[in-house]
Parts: C-alpha cells; sequence; structure tokens
C-alpha cells in the first residue's frame, strides 16, 4: 500500500469524528475579528466568512468590528458587537458561551436542541431555553441580561441567588454578589449592528 493511499484511507476514517467538532460557523464578518483556536494562546487567525468554529476555540471582536455566528444544529444565531471576547465549550449535555467581556445578541432556538444552553461570565450564569435576548458583560465585574422574548434565568455565582427575566426585563448581576431584576426600557437593549449601520441610498433627480 502506498503512502498516499494509506493517508486517504486514514482520513476518511478520521473524517466523521472531525466534523463532529464542528459546532458552528461564522456567517457574517466585519472589520477586525479573530479567533484564537483551541491550544493556540493569541488571537492570530484573522475570521472570515464561512469559517468552522470547533468546541474550545475563541473569537474577539475589536474596536471597530462585529460578527454572527450560527451553530450548525439548533440554527441559533449569536451577534457579536465590538469589543467582546469569548469562548466556546461544549459537552455532551451543555452548550456554553464563556463570555469574558463584551455584548451579545442571542437568538437561541428550541427546535433541534438537545444541550442545555447558558451564558457563563466571569460572576454570571444565564440559563436559557428558547428565547432572544441580549448579554453586556463589562470589564468592571458588572453583567446586564436583558430579555426580548422567551424567559430565562439568571445565576450570580457568588451569592447564589437566582432570578427570572421576561420580556421587558433586565437582570443586573455584580462581583460583589448582588443581583437584582427590574424593568427594562427599549433603550436598555443593544442596537443590531446589521440595523443600525443600514442608511438608505440617496435618490438622485
Amino acid at each position: 500500500m502506498t503512502r498516499s493511499l494509506s493517508f486517504i484511507i486514514t482520513l476518511l476514517l478520521f473524517l466523521p469524528q472531525l466534523q463532529a467538532d464542528v459546532i458552528a460557523r461564522l456567517i457574517k464578518v466585519e472589520g477586525n475579528v479573530y479567533f484564537k483556536r483551541m491550544g493556540m494562546e493569541t488571537f492570530s487567525e484573522k475570521a472570515k466568512i464561512g469559517a468552522a468554529i470547533l468546541n474550545g476555540d475563541a473569537i474577539k471582536v475589536g474596536e471597530t468590528g462585529f460578527g454572527a455566528i450560527i451553530y450548525l444544529d439548533d440554527r441559533t444565531i449569536l451577534k457579536i458587537r465590538e469589543n467582546t471576547k469569548f469562548s466556546f465549550m461544549e459537552t455532551q449535555n451543555t452548550r456554553t458561551v464563556d463570555l469574558t467581556h463584551g455584548t451579545l445578541l442571542n437568538n437561541v432556538k428550541s427546535e433541534g436542541r438537545t444541550k442545555s444552553f447558558r451564558i457563563q461570565t466571569p460572576v454570571s450564569v444565564a440559563s436559557v431555553k428558547g428565547t432572544q435576548f441580549a448579554a453586556i458583560v463589562s470589564q468592571t465585574g458588572v453583567d446586564q441580561f436583558i430579555g426580548k422574548e422567551g424567559l430565562f434565568e439568571v445565576l450570580n455565582m457568588i451569592s447564589g441567588e437566582t432570578v427570572s427575566v421576561g420580556p421587558g426585563q433586565k437582570a443586573i448581576s455584580n462581583a460583589t454578589g448582588n443581583l437584582v431584576q427590574a424593568p427594562a426600557s427599549p433603550e436598555d437593549y443593544p442596537n443590531d449592528p446589521e440595523v443600525e449601520e443600514y442608511q438608505e441610498p440617496e435618490i438622485e433627480d
């Protein structure tokens, strides 16, 4: 058996495992967006539309960037605003977005999903079934979770307190263990970069 044929057979044997590791793809990218692949130490890979995202990868959006990813199994979409950094973590039963800081606009689907979905920060955990909500994590230890559709729960990991958040509500959680639920105004919900940057074309006479 030649070396090339042996390599092809080996590749075919391991291809299903390699494909199974792809959990999401990048569907939108503007500006400074970089990946840090699992096992790497820096965000050195410039993100491109269609890029495969594997379990353990991390993504960082700079001051002028924007990105969006879609999970392959349930079509959940995460829109990533500027100055955001997080990693992807998957287990057999749980899907976790480990959000270090920044802003995510999340449209979490319930159909076709077999895992629980949560966003984890250095302070809080938001557990979601199927809903639209935003997560805003500051680098000063203050988290905000703002509901748009559906229900979700927020846990402060310092105090162990939990609150439920619905449409038009928000949870504010901080590093001293405080967790409060409050009404949210429309202005509290972060703007969608794809919407706010759109301008009507000028029509010449």
